[in-house]
């Protein structure tokens, strides 16, 4: 009787990770291992953006502007502006050009100002208020990211970023920066110095001692602080570094 034939061997099914050179098989662990602890870095501690210095934070003037703010794109106005009876004598003259919601909350900001024109304030903010005479206030968008507001020295107007017209926005905060810009009016020159700039600074940072609680104080309250508690050269030196003329 004939022997059966010895069963033939599978063969055996190579797989891909003994394929892989011993060094590379190493290399590729270890890349793994790599990002993944990587990954969670990242998602425990992700990178921060490097904080622009406090002197750069409000460019240095263009042309007719206080402030460059690149391309300006004006928030548009309804075929009729609406008027409203001046805060007071000290605000009388200054236009407001905005829709029905926009001139109720530009007045409310005049209106916080005109508590702060009976006297008893820093010399800085009667100058700053006095600039307004004859001025117009409007809301834009900026080319450039993040600038609060400029003033245009040819048309008295002061632009201000189209945040400032959101109702989640206290409207204390916005009072500042109007100081801030008629300071420049009321000095009307052109271009804005590193000494007007710290002196418009100053003008912004007296109104936020006045209207607003130091702890809810927005950003650029805590910048006109940071520099205006500079020795002054100091602060003449870093603005010029931004860019600020002499």
């Amino acid at each position: 009787m004939d022997e059966a034939p010895p069963p033939r061997k599978q063969p055996t099914k190579l797989r891909f990770i003994d394929s892989m050179p011993r060094a590379m098989l190493v290399t590729f662990v270890l890349a793994g291992l790599a990002a993944v602890v990587t990954a969670v870095v990242f998602i425990v501690a992700p990178p921060k953006s490097p904080a622009i210095p406090v002197e750069q934070r409000r460019p240095p003037p263009h042309g007719t502007l206080s402030h460059d703010t690149g391309r300006i794109y004006a928030a548009p106005l309804p075929p009729v502006v609406p008027t409203l009876a001046p805060a007071c004598a000290a605000v009388a003259t200054v236009k407001l050009e905005a829709g029905g919601a926009g001139v109720a909350r530009l007045r409310s900001v005049l209106a916080d100002l005109c508590r702060l024109s009976h006297g008893g304030v820093p010399t800085e903010i009667a100058t700053a208020i006095g600039g307004l005479r004859g001025a117009t206030i409007r809301f834009a968008g900026f080319q450039r990211a993040g600038v609060e507001s400029t003033a245009d020295f040819a048309t008295r107007t002061i632009w201000l970023n189209l945040k400032f017209s959101q109702e989640a926005m206290d409207v204390e905060q916005v009072a500042p920066v109007v100081l801030h810009e008629g300071w420049h009016l009321a000095h009307a020159k052109d271009p804005v110095t590193a000494e007007q700039e710290l002196d418009a600074r100053a003008a912004e940072v007296a109104g936020c001692r006045q209207l607003i609680d130091i702890n809810k104080w927005p950003r650029w309250c805590l910048d006109a602080r940071a520099l205006t508690e500079l020795p002054v050269a100091r602060a003449i030196a870093l603005l010029v570094s931004a860019g600020y003329p002499r």
